[in-house]
């Protein structure tokens, strides 16, 4: 299969089908597409507020209050506040009126805000919704000028809402960039307007944004001021327009992206190791919609896992199982490989890239799917897909800032990387994702005592996209590559198995934001010196781009050194042990990075001492608690089949023995 101007060419039968199915299944069943289990907040994932509503959940933890805080007390535009009082009156307030123009669709939420006692079904322009007890519920609406009131009933009750769009007259927006490019278009208002014929998305910061392929892309758009935003990925800068186009004016925007930096010109290309093509949500994506955003942001190699969400149906299978050891496209340095997100909510995910085939078991631990038990161990499954050919990662590894092991073991199914500190010490994974969905800083504590027990993983990055949803959770909707790998190809052409190799050999930098680079005695990541006590090592930590305030070097100690300045200078003199040297950068907020602190971290440089790797006693009783507290999660909390839950829990429990053998070790 191979990228073209015009599309996707060569796609298997079977993969045609699969997206026709797709379609059928989003018209038919709506954005879960038939998901039973499909979490409230994902059922939430249109609304404008989103972010607010997380923010006043994590404080308080009640969603219905979480909504009306995130709605205020002064309805913002694009919002229609629907209230329910204790006798079943329905009564709205409104934000200052969308502007729309005929035939140009604005979104419109739809809020509902409960009083009753009872659960209740409200309908909004056709469309019921489950509102809970005392709750809130959500419909959200494209419209346009001609759109006719919006019809709201409750039982008896009706209510028609007029206001929330203005007929405004249309101008038109002709959007330039030799690349292709990723594309904001806000109006006075902030409604969202888009180009025709491409996935209309929001990111974590509710910031709409579409991709267009090389060239010109016309759109309509309301006349008045506009806000445009141009950008393309990592590596080069954004650029900001402020038009105002009159009545049937065109406008022409032209956008040059400049660099703000170049690593594969020293041989470092990026990938996203962890994007889902399909994944329920708003959208069937097309393989060739996915070619478009990946060029639009300049992101070398994209991974396109698939992955059950909560039952038997695996989104994207036969994509995988149509070409498994075949690239989707590969040209212009842009290669795309389809792969496999194997996920068990309790033990933890692990996806592969590279694989040649497909492996027998694809999930666990899911009730209702045809293997529900949590069983077999990971390290089954990190088997089967090496033997395979790939490299093996552990997915968004924690969720919390991690202060302390027993973070990871409540509540007991959140998808962490339990398992991974086994698996990692039995040497079936290759790498974790350091950048990803999850909490970086809590990955970083996870990593580094791994490193400090003479384990050596690469860091990667997976940012766990959706392509096919329109609004988050959180980062879910983020363009791909927001978050990324870059790996040293040593000269080689790109391509999936270069990559793979790069991984295996530690030869990598995680970003969010910045470019990263670490520079120990001439050598740079994954490499293993061997010294004698006494040595001193040269070190240099660069970094490049915007939002990093520390630049710090890591050590079995924890920080070596640090600088709010862009370069890093330090000698280590080494003791008797071994150690390991790795760089990162750490920052706040910035324009380039999309939900997330500024973030970036190398693989080590591994230094053994006298042929002895680093073994910190500490790092290793911190991972044998954490062995501890996986055994008694999964003891009491583990989906075993009743009449072999011996054996199976046995078959963990004996993965997780081997591993303490490791750990023990270290510790003496």
């Amino acid at each position: 299969m191979c990228c073209e101007d015009d599309g996707v060419l060569g796609l298997p039968p079977a993969v045609i089908e699969m997206v026709a199915r797709y379609r059928r299944m989003r018209d038919e069943r709506g954005f879960g597409w038939g998901e039973e289990a499909l979490p409230e907040f994902f059922r939430w994932a249109r609304f404008s507020r989103l972010g607010p509503v997380f923010d006043e959940l994590a404080a308080t933890g009640d969603w219905a209050g979480a909504v009306r805080a995130a709605v205020g007390d002064v309805v913002p535009a694009g919002l229609v506040l629907v209230s329910i009082d204790a006798d079943g009156a329905l009564s709205a307030r409104l934000g200052p009126p969308r502007p729309g123009i005929a035939g140009g669709a604005v979104q419109v939420d739809v809020v509902i805000d409960s009083g009753l006692d009872r659960d209740v079904a409200v309908t909004v322009a056709g469309e019921d919704v489950a509102v809970p007890t005392g709750g809130a519920g959500l419909c959200t609406l494209d419209l346009d000028a001609d759109a006719p009131p919006i019809a709201v009933a409750c039982g008896a009750e009706r209510l028609d809402v007029d206001g929330a769009v203005v007929a405004t007259p249309a101008a038109t927006l002709r959007l330039t960039c030799p690349d292709g490019a990723r594309w904001s278009v806000l109006d006075a208002t902030g409604g969202a307007w888009f180009a025709g014929g491409v996935p209309r998305k929001w990111d974590a910061d509710d910031r709409p944004f579409f991709h267009t392929d090389p060239g010109t892309v016309t759109m309509a758009v309301p006349a008045g001021p506009l806000h445009v935003t141009a950008a393309r990925g990592l590596e080069f800068e954004r650029q900001e327009f402020a038009p105002e186009p009159a009545p049937g004016q065109t406008v022409e925007l032209d956008y040059r992206p400049a660099r703000r930096f170049a690593p594969a010109a020293d041989g470092w290309y990026g990938a996203d190791l962890h994007v889902h093509l399909n994944y329920s949500g708003d959208h069937v994506v097309h393989p060739v919609d996915a070619a478009r955003m990946q060029r639009g942001e300049g992101l070398h190699l994209m991974h396109l896992t698939a992955g059950n969400f909560g039952g038997s149906l695996v989104y994207d299978r036969e994509l995988l199982e149509s070409t498994a050891g075949a690239d989707l496209w590969a040209r212009d340095r842009m290669v795309a490989r389809a792969g496999l997100e194997y996920r068990n909510d309790l033990l933890g995910h692990v996806h592969g890239l590279g694989l040649a085939g497909v492996p027998e078991v694809l999930h666990t631990g899911h009730e209702g799917s045809e293997h529900p038990w949590d069983w077999p161990p990971n390290s089954v499954a990190c088997g089967q897909m090496r033997a395979l050919g790939a490299v093996t990662t552990y997915a968004h590894p924690v969720y919390s800032p991690l202060t302390q092991p027993g973070d990871l073991f409540s509540p007991h199914r959140t998808v962490e990387a339990r398992e991974l500190v086994a698996d990692a010490a039995l040497g079936v994974v290759d790498a974790i994702e350091l950048v990803s969905c999850f909490d970086d800083r809590g990955a970083l504590v996870l990593y580094h005592h791994l490193l400090s027990c003479g384990l050596r993983l690469a860091a990667t990055a997976g940012t766990d996209t959706f392509l096919s949803f329109a609004h988050g959770p959180a980062p879910a909707s983020n363009p791909p590559g927001w978050g990324r790998v870059y790996a040293q190809l040593g000269g080689a052409r790109l391509s999936a198995a270069a990559f793979a190799d790069a991984i295996r050999a530690g030869r990598t930098v995680v970003t969010n934001g910045p470019w990263l680079t670490l520079d120990v005695d001439g050598h740079g990541p994954g490499t293993v010196l061997d010294r004698r006590p006494g040595q001193r090592l040269t070190v240099r930590v660069q970094t490049v781009g915007s939002g990093v305030q520390r630049l710090v070097l890591y050590g079995p100690d924890g920080e070596l050194a640090a600088t709010a300045g862009d370069e890093l200078h330090h000698e280590v003199v080494l003791g008797e042990a071994g150690s390991w040297l790795a760089a990162a950068a750490h920052g706040d907020d910035d324009p380039h990075t999309l939900g997330a602190p500024v973030f970036a971290h190398t693989t080590p440089v591994y230094v053994d001492v006298g042929g002895r790797r680093v073994a910190r006693a500490e790092s290793a009783r911190w991972c044998l608690d954490v062995l501890d507290g996986f055994q008694s999660l999964v003891t009491e909390h583990g989906r075993f089949d009743p009449q072999r839950r011996a054996r199976q829990l046995g078959d963990l429990v004996a993965v997780l023995d081997r591993a303490r053998q490791v750990y023990r070790a270290v510790e003496r």
